[in-house]
């Protein structure tokens, strides 16, 4: 068997793409061992088919915690056997990098994002370039570099002339489960009941600008499922708007569960406020999990996210996000429950060809050039 040491400085246990991954990498015959972090709020890993490592760091965040971590995941990866290095992200790619060349090994760049153009590094011009500086070295040393969308690949083949294979983050299909009861949460009926989701609810994602939308509609209630840096501030302003009984804060929870909410939902929300080119060009997997759920997607105007609803007639498009076009299209699925159901079987039939049973043939067949 061939190893592959797959480096992520997220928490794995709710990191869909590398479960998935891993998993077809361990169905292919390759021995993987997972690298990653561990924090006080994460979550007990499930059993799994392979070995996870997770680093405890004293930092949490910041410029000492991806200096420690990079130091730790290298210390690691230079006594570990012969293999196959996957960089998930630029914050691993140094390491590996340094293995790579150490050991004579091959290397896989596996893009979640464009790191570079996150809104955590706008106006701190330092920290920017060098990421960029890693990213513009690094990259293009790798053996095999892939992202997850078409626009990614496009923005890296300019950036470095070099192609970037698309593997999108899609769920499986055999990962349908049971949806809860609206009885069970104590919803009525007959108020919609919207859903947004997701492992980084950070600000700049549309979060406080749906909380403040949800203040001008009646009959309308919005469950908020993950963690993130906007959160708290949310919480706070719900509470200062009086919405605490409408708006439902849901912590991260394993995938499953969290699915299991998002099915009794009538609508998905899929959006991002700020205009970094990293969320304008992201492709979230939320929007394959309301697929899968069987629910409305209301979607802004960026064109990955766009294009999936448009094709798939199962949503609404707003052409701006504020909370006035969000609470004229929420009010608009009350108003037209014909077009409310017509979409939600739309993207039942849209989760029939975008699903990780298909996608993953491309991940089998450049891990053949492995």
């Amino acid at each position: 068997m061939k190893n592959i040491l797959f480096c992520v400085s997220s928490d794995v246990v709710t990191d869909q793409r590398v479960l998935r991954h891993c998993n077809t990498l361990i169905n292919n015959g390759f021995n993987v061992t997972v690298v990653a972090r561990k924090t006080d709020s994460s979550l007990e890993l499930p059993p799994l088919p392979y070995r996870v490592k997770r680093f405890y760091m004293v930092f949490q965040k910041g410029p000492l915690f991806y200096l420690f971590f990079n130091v730790r995941l290298l210390l690691f990866l230079l006594f570990q056997p012969k293999s196959i290095l996957w960089s998930n992200d630029i914050d691993t790619l140094v390491p590996c990098y340094l293995i790579k060349c150490l050991k004579n090994q091959k290397l896989v760049f596996d893009a979640h994002e464009l790191f570079t153009e996150v809104p955590e590094l706008e106006n701190k011009t330092l920290k920017k370039n060098l990421w960029r500086w890693v990213e513009r070295v690094f990259a293009p040393k790798a053996d095999l570099r892939l992202t997850v969308n078409q626009s990614l690949a496009e923005q890296f083949k300019l950036r470095y002339d070099l192609p970037f294979y698309v593997v999108r983050n899609v769920q499986k299909k055999s990962a349908s489960g049971p949806a809860l009861t609206r009885e069970t949460l104590g919803i009525p009926m007959h108020q919609l009941l919207c859903v947004l989701q997701g492992s980084g609810l950070n600000k700049g994602r549309g979060l406080m600008e749906t909380v403040e939308a949800i203040s001008l509609l009646d009959n309308v209630i919005l469950l908020v499922i993950g963690s993130g840096n906007a959160v708290e501030d949310a919480q706070s302003f719900c509470r200062s708007l009086k919405l605490t009984e409408r708006i439902r804060f849901i912590p991260r929870i394993p995938y499953q569960e969290m699915m299991a909410y998002t099915r009794m939902a009538d609508v998905g929300l899929a959006f991002d406020t700020h205009p970094c080119l990293n969320f304008q060009l992201a492709l979230p997997n939320k929007i394959f999990d309301y697929f899968h759920a069987g629910i409305a997607v209301l979607c802004g105007p960026q064109p990955e996210i766009k294009k999936l609803v448009e094709q798939y007639e199962c949503g609404l498009v707003m052409p701006q996000v504020t909370p006035k076009t969000i609470a004229e299209n929420l009010r608009f699925f009350q108003k037209n429950p014909e077009r409310l159901a017509s979409c939600k079987r739309q993207s039942s039939i849209a989760s029939e060809t975008e699903h990780w049973e298909i996608e993953e043939k491309s991940l089998t067949l450049l891990l053949s050039q492995l």
